[in-house]
């Protein structure tokens, strides 16, 4: 049962059973040991959140150094787009007179270097390529009895300018004595004879005197001819070249004229490289086609890529009878260190001098490399690792190369297969190969 009990207020207050108390948790009081087990929950989460934003960051730092190292190994970036480029040829025909032939390079200045005395080879200073100033001692030959000889007409020199030193004074106390006996004989203090005496002195002082100088000469002719046959042991370079061939070592025989098999009669063969001409068989039906003075484009099998500048020098004013053709030498306008003596070549000759050029000079690129911008055949030129873009007129292609014609050189390089998206002024990177 309960019990209502007024208040003096006017109010009334509603009673509880005494058995209830109040909950803490409700009323707001902590429990310090329930405090000490609550779980944190916000704080976990954002330690994992952080952890979790490092772990992204980490990855894609590792993703763009890698992406990086590949575009700069690719040439992405840094060094350009890569692109194949080949030289531009001469095609032949365009500015020509349509006459071709074969030949072979000739150094038009080589020797066999030989020595002038005979004797052992002592010493080889050069090898094959190697290259020799006018005058610089190739080789050289044992040489101690020449210089015993030399030896010997020195001292014969000085011997016979002892001599002459001698009959100089002689030859002047007769002087004297004749020109004192003459003032005597004059004022009759002197006979006659002692005249005739004094004369003859002097006249046999004056004769070895001209005797001590012949003997002077004839030693200094000695002197010389022994220094001539020392230095005929030195093989020396009669003028620049390359030494092309060598066919002694040291400690063979070497003779100006080989006698046997056991000596040799040449030490080195030297070739002026700056003088490698063209020799070409021209048919005598078609030699009124060629004269001197005419251009020419000279192409070595050896360097199939590349077309030289070539002039006709000389036709020769015989005929080879057996083959029915004319020697004709075609010298170099641009040589390099690729061309070498005896290389097969082959030789297209220009129009005549005077003569008109009635087609534009064709060059060779590979098909390819004409592409189409804007309507029109253009190829792509490399500069300086610079993209330029050339309007040309293309022909029918010819094996793997397009014949065109527009302003090129030989130097020219153009790409082989170009994208659509590479544009004049763009920077590439080149790799060259041959067409």
């Amino acid at each position: 049962m309960v019990n209502s009990h007024p208040l003096n207020n006017g109010g009334s207050v509603s009673s509880q059973p005494t058995s209830e108390r109040p909950d803490p948790l409700k009323v707001g009081i902590h429990d310090a040991d329930l405090d000490g087990l609550t779980i944190q929950r916000h704080d976990q989460s954002a330690s994992r959140s952080s952890a979790g934003g490092k772990s992204w960051r980490w990855l894609w730092l590792v993703v763009l150094t890698g992406g990086a190292l590949v575009a700069w190994n690719t040439g992405l970036i840094g060094q350009g787009m890569k692109v194949d480029v080949t030289s531009v040829v001469r095609m032949p025909g365009g500015g020509s007179s349509g006459l071709a032939a074969t030949g072979y390079v000739v150094a038009q200045r080589q020797a066999s270097i030989a020595s002038k005395g005979t004797g052992r080879l002592e010493y080889l200073g050069v090898k094959v390529g190697d290259r020799v100033k006018e005058g610089q001692i190739i080789a050289r030959l044992e040489h101690t009895d020449m210089d015993a000889l030399l030896q010997q007409a020195l001292a014969k020199l000085d011997v016979a300018r002892a001599q002459l030193g001698s009959a100089r004074p002689e030859l002047e106390e007769a002087t004297f004595a004749f020109e004192r006996v003459k003032t005597l004989i004059e004022k009759s203090f002197a006979t006659q004879s002692e005249h005739d005496i004094a004369s003859a002195r002097i006249r046999r002082a004056a004769g070895a005197v001209k005797s001590a100088e012949a003997a002077v000469r004839a030693a200094e002719a000695e002197r010389q001819s022994a220094e001539v046959q020392v230095e005929s042991t030195n093989v020396r370079a009669p003028f620049d070249g390359t030494v092309v061939k060598k066919f002694a070592e040291v400690g063979e025989v070497v003779a100006p004229m080989a006698a046997s098999n056991l000596s040799r009669g040449s030490v080195v063969a030297i070739a002026d490289m700056s003088s490698v001409m063209v020799d070409v068989e021209v048919s005598e039906a078609m030699i009124q086609r060629v004269q001197a003075g005419q251009p020419a484009e000279i192409q070595l099998d050896s360097v199939p890529d590349h077309r030289y500048r070539g002039e006709v020098l000389q036709v020769m004013p015989i005929a080879d009878r057996a083959k029915a053709t004319i020697l004709t030498r075609v010298r170099f306008l641009d040589v390099d260190e690729q061309v070498r003596p005896e290389l097969s070549a082959k030789v297209t000759f220009g129009v005549l001098p005077g003569a008109s050029v009635e087609k534009a000079e064709e060059w060779g690129v590979p098909s390819t490399a004409v592409v189409s911008r804007d309507g029109r055949p253009t190829v792509l030129l490399v500069k300086e690792g610079v993209v330029v873009e050339t309007a040309v007129q293309a022909g029918a292609p010819v094996g793997t190369l397009t014949p065109v014609r527009g302003s090129f050189s030989q130097t020219d390089e153009v790409v082989t297969a170009p994208s659509d998206s590479l544009r004049s002024g763009a920077s590439v990177t080149v790799h060259r190969r041959t067409p």
